[in-house]
């Protein structure tokens, strides 16, 4: 039996679908608890900001601290393969949180809400590169995220950080969720 080669582009084409597929949920399901993580520790940083203003972002400090050492030790648990990813994931973090801090050196002073409103931005920025490669849920939710976020800028008034709290840290949850749900 012959197969022409149009039949073995489409199958070939099929078999590179499936394996994107494949890639893309193996790297969701993966990811979830890192994302979740991240969610907790930020929902609760924008409650905090909220009822206890007088900290002056002091809790971020140990935010940062504990998510990135979280991200550490979930992406440490991976085989050496899935590690590699994890550990690239983990360095980009770093630099977006190094680009960050250049840039605000760069247009400082800033006020606590443009602060508030930078580094959601500034990380979702990276999940929507990121989504390039890792997938289109990333994509989405970085674009959810940041229009929701630039949405409680201008219209949320004195509740922003509440709303903060549940566009950031419950963005990130449910997506965190949603990505366990397609194991």
């Amino acid at each position: 039996m012959t197969i022409d080669p149009n039949e073995a582009a489409a199958s070939l084409s099929d078999v590179a679908s499936v394996e994107r597929r494949t890639r893309e949920t193996l790297v969701y399901a993966r990811s979830s608890a890192a994302l979740i993580l991240w969610g907790l520790l930020v929902g609760a940083g924008y409650v905090i900001s909220f009822l206890e203003p007088a900290l002056h972002y002091r809790h971020w400090i140990a935010i940062t601290i504990l998510g990135f050492a979280g991200s550490f030790l979930i992406h440490r648990r991976r085989r050496a393969r899935d590690a590699r990813l994890g550990e690239l994931l983990l360095y980009t973090e770093l630099v977006l949180v190094g680009f960050g801090f250049v840039i605000l050196l760069l247009f400082w002073p800033v006020a606590p809400r443009q602060l508030a409103t930078f580094w959601p931005i500034l990380f979702m920025l990276g999940y929507v590169i990121g989504g390039l490669w890792l997938g289109r849920f990333y994509i989405y939710c970085g674009l959810t995220v940041t229009a929701l976020t630039l949405a409680g800028y201008f219209w949320s008034g004195p509740w922003f950080l509440p709303w903060m709290a549940v566009v950031n840290g419950g963005g990130l949850i449910a997506g965190g969720l949603w990505l366990r749900r397609l194991r």
